[in-house]
């Protein structure tokens, strides 16, 4: 089974918002168990390059998606593996959700590094706060729980190390 390494990137903003982009579902990735929803929502990030780390991947992921550069990196808060099916092939995810800060306008969000292939599956990119994240009712949000864990990040309750998520 092949192995996909991802970093993902939950970016706060000064008023404590985080950034999630709404994705279009293909249909490449199905996760067993799930509903496959046509749109979804999930933090920044994507794929580990060959010769990066996780955090380096998480850097230039957010720099690809949101344009934004001046962040203060926190912690590894979560650690998700899943097995799904992408592309008809069963492959074995490995996400780590990164904490990251950034102080300038919420406005400074930009698209304009997206390639061509994610302008098609990049909806949206919003800020949230947790209110809204708690009352998204019927919002497909990634990883599952986001409300609750935001939250404990939001209360200065973050992990000794990263938290494994369950799938």
């Amino acid at each position: 089974m092949r192995t996909r390494r991802g970093a993902r990137i939950v970016l706060l903003d000064r008023d404590e918002r985080v950034l999630l982009i709404q994705h279009r579902n293909d249909g490449a990735i199905v996760v067993p168990g799930s509903p496959v929803r046509d749109l979804f929502w999930i933090p920044p990030g994507g794929g580990v390059e060959e010769g990066e780390d996780f955090l380096d991947a998480a850097r230039r992921e957010l720099v690809e998606e949101t344009g934004l550069t001046d962040v203060e990196w926190g912690p590894c808060l979560w650690i998700r593996d899943v097995q799904v099916t992408w592309n008809g092939r069963p492959v074995h995810k490995q996400d780590r959700y990164f904490l990251a800060r950034y102080r300038g306008s919420a406005d400074d969000v930009s698209r304009a590094r997206l390639d061509p292939g994610e302008q098609e599956l990049i909806i949206e990119l919003r800020w949230w706060s947790l209110e809204d994240l708690a009352g998204a009712d019927g919002e497909a949000l990634r990883p599952p729980g986001l409300p609750e864990l935001l939250a404990d990040v939001l209360a200065g309750r973050l992990p000794d190390g990263p938290r494994v998520l369950r799938a």
